[in-house]
């Protein structure tokens, strides 16, 4: 395999690696883990509404897709996964005590990988120094947000253990679509199209999964945590994304 070739793979490999960061949800000690699940769970509401709106959409638009396109592709990842979502709530209920919204963020996440690794393989068509800058500025990106995400599976009904088994399976998506996106060699076109895709179905798996959710775990002193759990994820987004765009 050639260099050309060769560095957008490894780099995406180490993309992937940012998933073993989930395994600090398992290493949380039983009593910490139920004053910690909720919130990282809200927080991973924050995360992925700001990582849509303020990372994978934007980087939809530079890529010279019109605002309309953008949008409207935008629109049909969340139709998708509306069509998703009734094809999975058609299935018999699940007796694990795992609920729909935690089949949902795992699909939602797969989507999320699938599409790092066509932001990773469209960088480095551009050349090595942007391949280097776009894994830096997504794997910052990452490890928060697979500590959140590993998390709200667990609040949603999964063990830590296979939260973590799937956090990491997911994330070979990543060098899966890089290889998938060399080979097809996409232009820059169809990568915005299937960014701003991608960015409709974050925001999907946030609103319509993850904060119904959490409303039953907000009560007494946890009344305002979905929207202080957002809101300090939405500002870390917000504050990585200021750092990208100053560099």
């Amino acid at each position: 395999m050639s260099s050309f070739l060769l560095e957008p793979v490894i780099a995406a490999c180490v993309l992937a690696a940012t998933s073993l960061s989930s395994r600090v949800v398992a290493w949380l000690p039983l009593t910490y883990r139920h004053v910690w699940l909720p919130w990282l769970q809200t927080l991973a509401i924050g995360l992925l509404l700001g990582d849509a709106l303020l990372h994978v959409l934007p980087h939809a638009l530079e890529a010279g897709n019109p605002a309309e396109s953008a949008l409207l592709a935008a629109a049909f990842g969340i139709v998708i996964l509306i069509a998703i979502e009734s094809a999975l709530r058609g299935l018999r209920p699940s007796t694990s005590g795992v609920l729909p919204a935690a089949r949902m963020a795992v699909v939602g996440d797969l989507v999320h990988h699938a599409i790092d690794g066509v932001i990773l393989a469209g960088a480095f068509a551009a050349g090595p120094a942007a391949g280097y800058a776009a894994l830096l500025a997504i794997a910052i990106h990452e490890v928060p947000r697979e500590m959140s995400g590993a998390g709200a599976l667990v609040a949603l009904g999964y063990t830590p253990g296979r939260a973590f088994v799937l956090s990491v399976g997911v994330a070979l998506a990543v060098p899966a679509t890089t290889l998938l996106v060399q080979a097809l060699s996409l232009s820059s076109q169809s990568i915005s199209t299937v960014s701003a895709f991608a960015a409709g179905t974050i925001m999907y798996v946030a609103l319509a999964n993850l904060l119904p959710a959490a409303w039953p775990l907000s009560n007494g002193t946890r009344r305002y945590a979905p929207a202080l759990g957002a809101m300090a994820g939405l500002t870390f987004m917000a504050w990585l994304a200021r750092i990208e765009h100053h560099h």
